[in-house]
């Protein structure tokens, strides 16, 4: 198996897509069921970083095992992935304790001090066989109207390129791995993309190959698009006004919602023809 997850077309249902949950698994049961969401009907894929700084990670991350729930790996996951012996074996340095004080891994540390052994092992053995499952690349559908879902950016400009270069490592091998590999970390640590649109560094430009491209990993205080590209990562484990959950309904038009904490919901509609892009609604309610 390799680090792509291609998913058919939902014939049954729709399918969502949700920015960083990071341990806040709570609100976005909370906000499916705004959506009407039915778990014998519809998916959720999310852009990754499902653990670390909210209430319930290893809940979160749990839904990994629900069949209506996918996720493409974060920066998170990956951290915890590069210290698997230490963690297993209970020798953690002190730098590499205060690397995951530093990446908001609390509820794992805790249980890392707490637990009997035999608890202990159970536990970090759970945790990385969910991680070790996780791709660094989703597409939905095929053809023209396909959806990629990454953790944070493209290191190449045409989908399928990226995907050859996936598909020549093993997933085994890489989550086996801890250190990361250099060729892939822009797909979990890439800034550099959303930070020149944010900024206005550069003109509108669009991933080849592919309808969408949807990502997170960088707090925005709304989802951000630029060409085919929309970043969605609305802080949700962040309680503070203008922080939220963002979810995504994918369809031909696609329907952006963030959640926010305060509470409000703002919602965006993108529709793309051919290679321009209207936004037709961007409502406060």
């Amino acid at each position: 198996m390799t680090l792509f997850k291609q998913l058919l077309k939902n014939p049954r249902g729709r399918d969502f897509i949700v920015g960083d949950l990071h341990g806040s698994r709570p609100l976005l049961e909370k906000i499916l069921d705004k959506h009407d969401f039915s778990p014998e009907r519809d998916r959720v894929i999310a852009v990754g970083d499902l653990i670390d700084y909210g209430e319930d990670s290893l809940g979160t991350l749990r839904l990994l095992g629900e069949p209506w729930f996918f996720s493409v790996a974060g920066n998170h996951e990956r951290v915890i992935a590069n210290h698997r012996d230490a963690l297993a074996e209970r020798q953690l340095s002190k730098a590499q304790r205060a690397d995951l004080e530093a990446m908001g891994s609390a509820w794992l540390l805790e249980s890392y001090d707490k637990l009997k052994d035999d608890k202990w092992d159970d536990l970090i053995t759970e945790v990385m066989n969910l991680i070790s499952q996780m791709p660094l690349m989703i597409q939905v559908g095929n053809g023209p109207a396909a959806v990629g879902v990454v953790h944070a950016e493209l290191p190449l400009w045409d989908w399928d390129q990226n995907i050859a270069r996936l598909e020549r490592v093993k997933k085994m091998t890489y989550w086996a791995s801890t250190k990361a590999d250099p060729q892939l970390d822009t797909l979990l640590w890439g800034r550099s993309q959303v930070h020149e649109v944010l900024e206005g560094k550069r003109p509108e430009r669009s991933v080849r190959g592919i309808d969408w491209v949807i990502a997170g990993h960088t707090i925005t205080g709304q989802p951000v698009r630029d060409g085919n590209r929309l970043w969605i990562d609305c802080g949700a484990w962040d309680e503070r006004p203008g922080r939220g959950l963002a979810l995504v309904e994918v369809g031909d038009t696609l329907a952006v919602s963030a959640h926010y904490h305060d509470p409000s919901v703002r919602t965006h509609r993108f529709v793309r023809r051919g290679h321009h892009f209207h936004s037709v609604i961007d409502a406060t309610g």
